[in-house]
């Protein structure tokens, strides 16, 4: 992983000044990094010239365990670099990568992102950081807060892999994975010390600040940074104020309920003074602070017995030890040990009046206190021999273990009163555990895996795979565990210097985690608590695929059709107990395409000059099949996963310096509803109050513009925008407030 080289032409120079969030200041014209070097230089104390730049050698932290650029690798898989995350709309990197291949974000509040991935999202989506597991055990279902809490200066890229990814990965990732792959120690500078700054503020939400140091001497390359967000109460469209309750809409300047902060600080290091290794440490901490859900309020939802719902603090922490060997043995070439922790804090509170009428009425508040934590060690060595063809044999093994220590208080007034200093602790006989999960509960991985990628020819590739995982939890009086043997076939042909041909069969599992199992998970659109099932079966999938890609320069095409099926999907079951359940199966099919097209044949006004098509679309068709009490089954859709979007645009790139944008992000009508009563979108707010009682949504179109400017020597970026030109009111599909009106802002960055 280095920073890019600037050194593949001057379109590509123009594309890195896209500043669109407060972007990180690439490395000036005299700190460029030289092609890398495939040996570290040497641990004998020998001097470097200091205008040699420094990068690391290769890594292969990725999610599908290979290196390769992934236009070679038989996946759907999509790099949103660092330059990418630049010239996107949004505040966030995850908004910038909304509406692309196989990927939507809902959020259910403005501080939470959450990724639907083909058609699934929450605990049913792998989220990696750095190729370590991010998900956890106790991961909310449905829609939930956690890939928000990764920041955005520590952040390289995002790498969308698209189908099953067990067979390296383990549990989840049914449709998908997200790897955040976090910048390298030094971000390729030459300096021993390059400090530097950027900001980003805006009138639709607030203002976001970046700063740190690169730097890289004798034999050690770090990075030290901090990102921090202050957010007001959003601005929405021009009719923002139909959605909003509570009084005379007129008085309402701003969307209720959707400011947060957020502060953020990494450190990275890299040590590469011992031969034959390089030793890595990264480590970072998050905050969001004050961070109300807007559908836990009546302002935002019309029910006049929500009060409050709101994160206070929300936490993330972790601590990446690596080291990557280059053996260079007869039996294993490379060997990379990668040890973890991970923290994850919640505190979350909820205020509602329940029941209705007097005089049952009664104020009632819910205090929740989460915390995990995850240790983890992940060894992957690579073997290459020849036989038949050249091989490239991945194997290791990873081990995870996860404990939780979970709090619960319930606060009451007496019936009739709505007044919260009357509200005094609530402690029935009969307590059923209210925890999120039990308190004290374990969660413990253990998984071994093989992946052969197997050149056949100059042209023909196959990639096989095959893992074993097992899973045991205890938690109270329960003791449970499952497992299962995951494989792959893939294979690619490049028929072409710049075409290829894809395709693969996989088999995906997911094993129940905490909240599947046990304690209580609020459906806070509903009101509705989930409660955990000790008795679940893991979910199978079985995808197939087939994909066509063609790459020229900068020109790029690509298109993917996909079918999954899987076997005993978990759905909650709103209507009934409440409980978590296994439905028979479900089906999930569609296809995704993404392009960037340069249109040579006009004669634009500078020979640096470039004017391009670009955009994608998604089309994603899910339902399930309930058993019925009966006999039989019934079919139903599955809930916010039937999809159709996209995005599209014009770009010019002038010359080095100059650049604009013009785009449309749609979504087509959200009308393929969920219908059974165990999960209705007919009861979900975050679609009916902005939409139809059957939980329907109108679709839309929003334009932006963008165009900024960067120095020739890389010291200086500014970008201006318009975001949602025509200032429309629209709600994506899922979130629980109506998106930012016509947002105009400047993002700025400098590096000394």
């Amino acid at each position: 992983m280095i920073a890019d080289t600037w050194n593949i032409g001057p379109g590509r120079r123009l594309v890195l000044v896209l500043l669109l969030s407060a972007g990180i200041p690439r490395p000036t014209s005299a700190q460029e990094v030289e092609p890398v070097s495939e040996e570290p230089p040497s641990s004998e104390g020998e001097a470097r010239d200091p205008d040699r730049d420094f990068s690391l050698p290769p890594s292969k932290v990725t999610a599908t365990r290979l290196a390769d650029d992934p236009f070679d690798q038989p996946y759907a898989f999509y790099r949103f670099d660092r330059d990418t995350l630049d010239t996107g709309i949004g505040r966030t990197p995850l908004d910038r990568i909304n509406y692309g291949p196989g990927v939507f974000i809902q959020r259910t509040a403005p501080n939470q992102a959450s990724p639907f991935i083909r058609g699934l999202t929450g605990e049913q989506s792998l989220l990696l950081l750095d190729g370590v597991r991010f998900s956890h055990a106790f991961m909310r279902p449905g829609p939930n807060q956690y890939s928000a809490l990764i920041p955005d200066a520590s952040i390289q890229s995002i790498d969308v892999i698209l189908g099953a990814s067990s067979v390296v990965n383990g549990s989840d990732g049914l449709t998908g994975a997200l790897d955040f792959r976090l910048a390298p120690a030094g971000r390729g500078v030459s300096k021993a010390y390059s400090p530097w700054a950027a900001t980003r503020v805006d009138s639709a939400n607030g203002a976001t600040l970046q700063g740190g140091v690169d730097g890289n001497t004798n034999h050690w390359a770090y990075s030290i940074e901090f990102d921090t967000q202050d957010f007001h109460d959003r601005i929405g469209g021009k009719d923002f104020e139909e959605h909003v309750f509570g009084g005379n809409p007129n008085t309402f300047d701003a969307i209720p309920n959707t400011a947060y902060e957020q502060f953020a600080a990494g450190v990275r290091l890299a040590y590469f003074g011992v031969e034959d290794h390089v030793f890595e440490i990264n480590s970072g901490w998050t905050r969001q602070s004050d961070a109300p859900r807007p559908d836990g309020y009546f302002e935002n939802t019309g029910n006049s017995s929500r009060v409050s719902r709101r994160f206070d603090p929300q936490d993330f922490g972790y601590l990446h030890l690596r080291d990557r060997w280059n053996l260079q043995q007869d039996w294993i070439d490379e060997l990379r040990t990668t040890v973890w922790w991970h923290h994850h804090f919640e505190d979350q509170r909820r205020e509602q009046i329940q029941s209705s009428g007097t005089p049952t009425e009664r104020y009632r508040r819910r205090d929740q206190e989460d915390a995990l934590n995850a240790y983890g060690v992940d060894l992957q060595a690579t073997t290459r021999f020849d036989l038949a063809g050249d091989h490239e044999l991945t194997w290791g093994a990873t081990g995870v273990f996860e404990n939780t220590d979970n709090d619960f208080q319930e606060f009451r007034s007496p019936a009739g009163s709505t007044d919260p200093n009357l509200s005094s602790p609530f402690e029935p006989e009969n307590w059923n555990n209210r925890t999120t999960v039990s308190d004290d509960s374990d969660y413990q991985t253990l998984g071994v895996f093989v992946q052969d990628s197997w050149d056949l020819s100059d042209t023909v590739n196959l990639l096989t795979g095959l893992r074993y995982s097992h899973y045991d939890w205890s938690f109270g009086d329960v003791d449970g565990d499952a497992s299962d043997l995951t494989g792959s076939v893939r294979g690619l042909w490049q028929f072409c210097d710049n075409q290829n041909l894809f395709a693969g069969i996989s088999r995906g599992f997911r094993a129940p985690n905490l909240t599947n199992l046990d304690g209580a998970s609020d459906r806070g659109s509903s009101g509705t608590e989930a409660q955990g099932n000790p008795n679940l079966d893991p979910e199978i999938s079985h995808t197939a695929e087939l994909g066509w890609r063609w790459q020229s320069g900068r020109d790029h095409l690509a298109v993917t059709t996909f079918f999954t099926m899987i076997d005993d999907l978990i759905q909650r079951d709103f209507a009934g107990s409440g409980e978590f359940t296994n439905v028979e199966d479900a089906e999930i099919s569609g296809f995704e395409t993404s392009w960037n097209y340069g249109l040579d044949c006009l004669e634009l006004p500078h020979e640096e000059s470039r004017l391009a098509v670009i955009g994608s679309a998604s089309l994603v068709t899910a339902h399930k099949d309930i058993p019925q009490p009966g006999g039989g089954t019934s079919t139903d859709n599955i809930s916010r996963a039937n999809r159709l979007f996209g995005l599209l645009g014009l770009q010019y790139e002038h010359d080095r310096s100059w650049w604009a944008r013009a785009q449309c992000r749609w979504h087509d009508d959200y009308d393929d509803v969920a219908d059974d009563p165990s999960d209705s979108d007919a009861d979900d707010i975050r679609l009916t109050v902005a939409g139809s009682p059957d939980g329907s949504l109108p679709g839309y179109g929003v334009v932006d513009l963008q165009g900024g400017w960067r120095s020739e020597d890389g010291l200086i970026e500014i970008t201006a925008f318009i975001e949602n030109v025509f200032d429309r009111t629209y709600r994506e599909p899922g979130s629980g407030v109506d998106g930012p009106g016509r947002n105009i802002g400047v993002a700025a960055g400098v590096r000394f």
